[in-house]
């Protein structure tokens, strides 16, 4: 049968109305926003960044931000809103790129980590097992919220990371093992930006294709760094918080003093950490030099992939190492090991650990080849089998005010293998007892300040210093006390500053 005109004319009406209905329908359903702004790096650099929308959810390392959050879009700099989602993008980030390279089912404390994006008043951020914690404080030109920069935020994951991998580290009573905490959360901090392709080219065009040398990627948190440089000029290197371009050498830490001023090195956790740091960056600019295939000319593609090489050898070195009082001579050793399946990345690593004095000559000379990576899978295995908790070991505490003894968890797992760092003159060096490491953590945990007296001491016998942050705290127990660590903290220790 053929439609007469006038139905037709009805027909075509009623399809145009539905059509205009369901595209009505279409324009008043608000469509989420793909991307949100965040930074490169540091606010103090002001380069900016467009990222997609970071899935805060995403397993196996998933993040809890605070309820009624601003829906996701690109918000002014400056603003609470930007804050919010630049935060969120650099910690997305510092977690997946972890998460892809360690076999991680969740957090220390479960599949979801609190993040707290602004604590209160004070030039700190820390991480507690439960929350990421960043705080809000004076800078040289306004305030400073540290949750914003990206160096800071991506350093607290390291520490949330290496808390997940590598659990027995947290309440080692060792200043090694303590610094290299540190140092893997400014590892992470540099791994993490230089997943962002427009850095890895700015880095590279910069420095004529030499990774090692200052740039704003060796130069860790700008910003806060000069806001505790305007508090007290040793709290923070002269143009970052930390460079991860420095001359430091290895030097046996309980020789150190407990804080000094940031352009020398003491036994204090973040300045000892810059050893570490120092040596990684180190080993990172020349292999890519060497990996290059213009000589002179390496890609950022190049960097990536050489980046991820060394992340690689650095978990395995992890992985692989007894939690000793020579904990950097027990992961360099191992993460040498690792790179026998490349002679050019071995080679590298072996001088660089040598040429810092993390590694003696004999210790080099003496490491078991291990080129096999199913060898090399067993070892970790091995490594990381019924090793927690660290044994405790009571300290004669009367000097503390404690009455009866202090127990620790010492840095005393059995050893794989007998390497040592080297002394001045390049000679190898005996580490210090468990025992000995022990003590040295605590009388600087004392002299610095750090621990929480709780009930355990009375007012009249503690020592107090203008520090609000406890890293640690005094429980009591049967005989004394024992010691617990709280947190890792952000802000630097020395001379007593107000966080």
């Amino acid at each position: 049968m053929t439609e007469t005109p006038a139905k037709s004319k009805r027909a075509l009406t009623k399809r145009a109305t539905a059509t205009a209905k369901t595209k009505t329908r279409k324009k008043n359903v608000p469509s989420p926003p793909a991307a949100v702004g965040s930074w490169e790096d540091d606010p103090a650099t002001a380069v900016g960044l467009t990222v997609p929308t970071p899935n805060l959810s995403k397993l196996p390392l998933a993040f809890s931000f605070p309820a009624g959050g601003p829906p996701p879009a690109i918000y002014a700099q400056g603003t609470s809103q930007f804050r919010y989602w630049a935060t969120a993008a650099a910690l997305r980030r510092g977690a997946d790129y972890w998460a892809n390279r360690i076999p991680l089912t969740q957090w220390y404390g479960g599949p979801n980590l609190n993040v707290v994006l602004d604590t209160g008043f004070g030039l700190d951020a820390t991480y507690d097992r439960t929350a990421l914690n960043f705080f809000h404080g004076p800078g040289v030109t306004g305030t400073v919220f540290t949750c914003e920069s990206p160096d800071v935020s991506c350093h607290e994951v390291g520490h949330a990371v290496l808390d997940a991998f590598k659990p027995g580290l947290w309440g080692a009573a060792s200043q090694e093992v303590s610094a290299f905490h540190e140092s893997f959360g400014d590892i992470s901090a540099l791994m993490s930006a230089i997943q962002i392709p427009s850095l890895r080219t700015a880095i590279l065009s910069g420095s004529g294709g030499n990774l090692y040398t200052t740039s704003r990627l060796s130069r860790l948190a700008e910003q806060f760094g000069s806001a505790l440089r305007a508090q007290d000029p040793g709290l923070a290197e002269a143009d970052c918080l930390r460079n991860a371009v420095n001359s430091f050498n290895y030097q046996d830490p309980t020789t150190l003093p407990s804080a000094a001023p940031m352009s020398q090195l003491s036994s204090e956790p973040h300045s000892f950490s810059r050893i570490f740091t120092g040596a990684f960056f180190e080993i990172l600019g020349v292999s890519l030099a060497a990996k290059a295939a213009i000589p002179g000319g390496p890609t950022e593609a190049e960097l990536l992939a050489v980046a991820d090489d060394l992340a690689g050898f650095l978990v395995q070195g992890v992985k692989c190492s007894p939690i000793a009082p020579n904990w950097y001579a027990q992961v360099a050793a191992n993460m040498v090991i690792a790179t026998q399946t490349d002679q050019t990345y071995a080679s590298i690593a072996k001088g660089v650990f040598v040429g810092r004095s993390i590694l003696s000559l004999h210790s080099v000379s003496s490491l078991p080849m291990m080129s096999n990576v199913k060898s090399l899978a067993a070892a970790a295995k091995s490594a990381t089998a019924a090793r927690e908790p660290l044994p405790l070991v009571a300290l004669p505490a009367s000097h503390y005010g404690i009455d009866g003894v202090l127990f620790v968890e010492a840095a005393a797992e059995p050893l794989n293998s007998i390497v040592s760092a080297a002394g001045f003159k390049a000679e190898p060096i005996d580490p210090p007892s468990a025992i000995a490491a022990a003590r040295a953590f605590v009388d600087d945990l004392f002299m610095r300040g750090q621990i929480d007296y709780g009930a355990v001491v009375d007012p009249e016998r503690r020592l107090v210093r203008n520090h609000k942050t406890k890293t640690h705290a005094l429980v009591k127990a049967d005989g004394g006390a024992r010691l617990e660590r709280r947190l890792f903290s952000c802000g630097l220790c020395a001379r007593g500053v107000i966080h």
